[in-house]
């Protein structure tokens, strides 16, 4: 599902990526080089990744040029597995980041946007 203020950043001189769904949130948890910023229904609204092109393996140069990209986060009890997968220069590559986090989640549910 696509987000209508969603929308992706990347700050080359600081190294952070940030990926936005457009809204407010409630709160925000730092999970080492993540952080998280959490709705008002423990659904994630924006994700920062500091040190960027080190933990998602794609050089700075590439990073600048990433105008569009699909979040996809899995939400089980305990437990979140983001995906993000970009389109660079014609290469597809698609980053795991598995984070042991509780936000309230009883039963598995699925979010997915189209980041531009």
């Amino acid at each position: 599902m696509a987000e209508i203020n969603s929308k992706i950043s990347y700050n080359s001189e600081e190294d952070i990526l940030n990926i936005s769904k457009g809204k407010g949130s409630r709160a925000s948890i730092e999970v080492g080089e993540f952080i998280l910023d959490i709705d008002s229904n423990g659904f994630v609204s924006a994700l920062e990744i500091l040190n960027a092109s080190e933990n998602l393996g794609i050089e700075k140069n590439l990073l600048n040029e990433v105008k569009k990209a699909k979040l996809s986060i899995l939400y089980k009890p305990n437990y979140l597995l983001i995906w993000i997968s970009f389109n660079l220069k014609g290469i597809e590559k698609e980053i795991r980041i598995p984070l042991t986090i509780d936000l309230g989640h009883k039963k598995v549910e699925r979010q997915e946007m189209v980041v531009c």
